[in-house]
């Protein structure tokens, strides 16, 4: 299971309300193949995770019974002190009545030490604020999103495609799905909360 806490915690920041401000569509996306029109290519996967293509000949990667994609990204010189964006759009097959988490989609990452993201130290956990589905209808689709600061000493990001699970309710093979994945680099939080205002108005 990926652990779901750290002892050093990151600087996070999210958006409270909207900005009003403007996003360039031009920002780079750090990510290779983020909407798995590539299949699994650049990245990692395990257990049951895939990629699927619907009848409008779109891609998206599928997670099922805790399977996981993993994408390791080098981050470029000068990264520390700005402000890394997880975004990406998920659903579920699976929304349990009594609130369970058991099988929502949910992005999750780490912050790793040095600029060689094989086997660099783990510094701080990416997890919390939007980066669970909160769809409330199957196969809904719904913006997953963190931002934060970059720690001191990261020279790159895994960012994970999971699914979730509470103790006690057990995977039933439902497909949690991703889509439309980023990893962005901005110099300011407003920035990326401005950032997500553009994802979301093209959605």
């Amino acid at each position: 299971m990926i652990p779901m806490r750290s002892t050093i915690l990151p600087s996070v920041w999210f958006w409270i309300g909207l900005l009003g401000v403007s996003a360039s569509p031009q920002q780079s996306n750090l990510l290779q193949n983020p909407r798995a029109d590539d299949g699994t290519n650049y990245w990692r996967v395990y257990g049951d995770a895939t990629v699927e293509q619907t009848g409008d000949g779109n891609w998206r990667f599928v997670v099922r019974n805790k399977g996981y994609l993993i994408q390791d990204v080098t981050l470029p010189d000068g990264s520390v002190g700005k402000y890394l964006l997880l975004i990406g759009r998920a659903s579920s097959e699976r929304i349990n009545p009594d609130g369970a988490i058991t099988g929502l989609p949910y992005l999750y990452g780490y912050m790793m030490e040095g600029g060689d993201s094989s086997g660099g130290r783990i510094k701080s956990y990416l997890q919390g604020q939007q980066m669970l589905c909160a769809a409330k209808n199957p196969n809904e689709w719904v913006t997953v999103a963190g931002i934060f600061e970059v720690a001191a000493g990261t020279g790159a990001i895994r960012f994970f495609l999971n699914q979730a699970e509470r103790a006690g309710v057990p995977q039933n093979g439902s497909a949690a799905r991703f889509d439309d994945l980023g990893l962005y680099l901005f110099s300011t939080a407003e920035e990326a909360k401005s950032f997500v205002q553009f994802y979301n108005a093209q959605r």
